[in-house]
Parts: C-alpha cells; structure tokens; sequence
C-alpha cells in the first residue's frame, strides 16, 4: 500500500551550473503571494511617482492645459486675446513629455483644415529655461478654425499636441 504525502508544492528557481547538489526553492503559494504584494507595492509606488509628477507642473493662472496619453503642456496667450491679423506669443511649460530628457524644443504651427493652409509667419521658440519656451512671430491672418499644434522635441521624437480654435472677427 502507498502512502500520498501532502508536500509543499515547490518551483526550482536557480541552480548552480559548477554544483548539481546546489538549487534554491521557493513554495508556489508562498510565492504567489509574495508576487501579489510586489505588485501591490509597484502599483502603489507608480501611482506615488504620477502624483509627484502631476505635482511638479504647477502653473500660474492663466494658463490653459493640453494634454494628450505621451505628453502634457500648459500655454497663455500674449496678449491673451487673440485677434485676426494681429501678432501674438505664447509662453510655454512642458509638464510631462515621454523622454526622461525633458523637452529641447516646442515648435509650433496652425492651420485652418477647411482651407487647406497655414499661417502667413514662421514663429520662433526661445528656451527660457528647462521645460520653459516663449513662442514669438504668430498670427492667424483670417477667422474661423485653426487647428493649432505644438510638437515637442526630444533628441530624433517629436510628440505632437493639437487643439482647435475658433478665432472670431
């Protein structure tokens, strides 16, 4: 007659490759718990990382948010109205961009997608400091929609934030 013994399930995780005798076990059960609570604490410290970094692009008011899954911008208007024909800037702060590097530069561009073209203006950015771009040289010569842009680059990736707006006469 045979006897089953309850043995603890056990999964062989290293062995030694100069001593067959040397291997190191780990009970399963014990282990997928184990796995659950690293998860957990890998959860909990992703989201402490998120909040910190939701945390650090304070803004001043005034300041609109454009976001998108990859990047997050926070821009005003100089002045803060716009008007057809009239020049206008823009100050910039890039929150969250997907390179640990941070934003090099922003570029920005508008177009009007019902008539197929752009602005008149080339505008250019000048870094104020880390994260911190002013944007000079843009006007929207006519009214109706512009599909503004901000493409915000890191080395060779380019990230693209977009937004409709509707310039009244």
């Amino acid at each position: 007659m045979t006897h089953i013994v309850n043995r603890p399930r056990r999964c062989r995780i290293f062995a030694s490759p100069y001593d067959e005798g040397t291997a190191f076990f780990i009970d399963r059960g014990k282990g997928n718990r184990a796995r659950r609570v690293a998860s957990a604490v890998l959860a909990i410290a992703a989201a402490a990382v998120w909040v910190q970094a939701a945390a650090a692009c304070t803004v001043p008011e005034g300041f609109v948010r454009l976001a998108s899954a990859e990047a997050e911008i926070a821009y005003r208007w100089e002045p803060e109205r716009l008007s057809v024909g009239r020049f206008f800037a823009a100050e910039v702060i890039a929150c969250r961009a997907p390179g640990p590097d941070g934003v090099q530069q922003i570029v920005f561009d508008a177009q009007m997608p019902a008539h197929g073209h752009g602005m008149n203006y080339r505008p250019s950015a000048t870094q104020l400091a880390p994260d911190r771009f002013h944007i000079t040289g843009m006007m929207l010569h006519m009214a109706g929609r512009w599909r503004i842009t901000f493409d915000l680059i890191q080395g060779v990736r380019r990230t693209r934030l977009s937004q409709d707006v509707d310039l009244v006469p």
